[in-house]
């Protein structure tokens, strides 16, 4: 009898310490995302805003469905020749599972300069990878590194590897994802 017990008590602590956050997902809802960011420039760092730059972002998006969000983001880019202020759709990608949910993300759009906006503005394109973890039913917390080009014309093209890390607010919870719905 007592080792009927013990076998039990056993079944039930694993049940109660099981994570159960992969079965979790997005709602559909208003998303914004505000990051600070860090990149160092690759190849022509003897260009004007070229060597790094840092700053902050907001994206306000909206969460399609289970894994895509979209949204328009803004900006304020400190480089080391000057201010940028990027203008710029973001697409998200997410995968979610047990405790981390990856993603893969888009960015393209236009960096104004206020100092000389037909002159130093250009356009962007920016695909990366992240990792981000819920840490209450509306927040989670998010890393990432990706892949910037920016051109003004077809001569001038400077690249970075940028970095990301930042906070994003859901007005939907997170909710549990049903897979025992009746099939039609």
């Amino acid at each position: 009898m007592a080792v009927l017990s013990t076998t039990v008590v056993n079944g039930q602590y694993s049940a109660v310490s099981a994570d159960p956050s992969f079965r979790y997902e997005a709602s559909p809802g208003f998303l914004n995302i505000t990051e600070i960011n860090y990149a160092f420039g690759l190849e022509d760092t003897a260009s004007v805003n070229s060597r790094y730059y840092y700053g902050v972002t907001n994206i306000f998006g909206y969460q399609i469905d289970r894994n895509f969000s979209g949204g328009i983001g803004v900006g304020y880019l400190h480089y080391d020749g000057g201010d940028l202020f990027p203008l710029f759709l973001e697409y998200r990608y997410n995968m979610y599972m047990k405790r981390f949910t990856p993603y893969f993300y888009g960015d393209g759009g236009a960096l104004f300069s206020p100092q000389n906006l037909t002159g130093e503005s250009k356009i962007f394109i920016n695909p990366g990878i992240g990792v981000s973890r819920a840490i209450s039913e509306k927040y989670e917390i998010n890393l990432s590194a990706g892949y910037m080009i920016q051109s003004r014309s077809t001569l001038t093209r400077v690249t970075f590897i940028n970095f990301k890390a930042g906070i994003s607010f859901r007005r939907n919870a997170f909710r549990l994802f049903r897979n025992d719905l009746p099939k039609i």
